[in-house]
């Protein structure tokens, strides 16, 4: 399953998250009255708006913790789409149970705690699934629009180390090549006219679909070189083949035999 786009893990969007979802909460219950929550709310003492209040209060502090610690872990977690959905279902799971067992304290106990809880599940369920669609269809949109608004011939690799953190993010026209050394690969690119390198810890069968997907092809068992920036093939005086690139700055790249007429056929 793909995973969610970058607008989801911006700061951002974990404010617009909750700060609109108590807002909603308390607008779209005040003006519908959904389920027949009033009557249970007020609890025959005309408690309704004060219950709402606090559980809006509930629905706002609940978010903030939970949407900050999203923030901060979001490379950590990195969440495909039905994970994230996971994430947001137990929220609302989370916020019922704070507020059942403030309703269940309101009622002296009067009803047993898993009756309200129950109660308290189904509205918040059908109440704010409304904030986190529109949420999560902008952001949706979002990441699409900039998906179009960015040049196919300039797309951006994502390179990630081991544990799934986000440590690169490069146009793949700039990157010239990828050396693999033991348990590291070393991204090298154009940054300002000047080469670079980038030393991250993960495998060349990690990034394989990556390389592949954004036309850098494999030459030999510890490199990928961009295709795009491959000027001539030659063979030295041992006759080991080496792919020159367009860069003065780039070294030449051996290619392994297997690899010689994949790549020369490219050219």
């Amino acid at each position: 399953m793909d995973k969610i786009g970058p607008s989801y893990k911006k700061l951002g969007s974990q404010v617009i998250y909750f700060m609109m979802v108590p807002v909603f909460f308390v607008v779209f219950v005040l003006v519908y009255r959904p389920f027949d929550i009033d009557q249970f709310l007020d609890m025959g003492r005309g408690l309704y708006p004060f219950n709402i209040t606090i559980m809006s209060c509930i629905v706002l502090v609940t978010m903030v913790i939970t949407r900050l610690t999203f923030y901060f872990l979001r490379n950590v977690l990195n969440l495909s789409t039905g994970w994230y959905l996971f994430w947001c279902g137990m929220e609302i799971v989370v916020i019922s149970h704070f507020e059942a067992l403030y309703l269940w304290l309101m009622l002296q106990h009067t009803m047993p705690y898993f009756e309200v809880l129950g109660k308290v599940v189904e509205y918040m369920f059908f109440i704010l699934i409304y904030p986190y669609v529109l949420i999560a269809l902008s952001l949706s949109l979002t990441d699409a629009r900039n998906r179009k608004l960015e040049p196919e011939e300039n797309l951006r690799m994502r390179f990630y180390d081991d544990k799934g953190n986000l440590k690169l993010l490069v146009a793949s026209d700039n990157v010239f090549y990828i050396e693999s050394k033991e348990n590291y690969i070393i991204i090298y690119y154009i940054e300002n006219t000047k080469m670079k390198s980038y030393q991250l810890r993960a495998t060349m069968k990690s990034i394989e679909e990556l390389c592949q997907v954004n036309g850098l092809i494999r030459c030999h068992r510890s490199f990928f070189i961009n295709q795009k920036h491959v000027k001539l093939l030659r063979r030295d005086k041992d006759g080991i083949i080496l792919a020159e690139l367009d860069s003065p700055q780039s070294p030449q790249i051996p290619v392994s035999k297997r690899y010689y007429e994949t790549i020369s056929n490219m050219l």
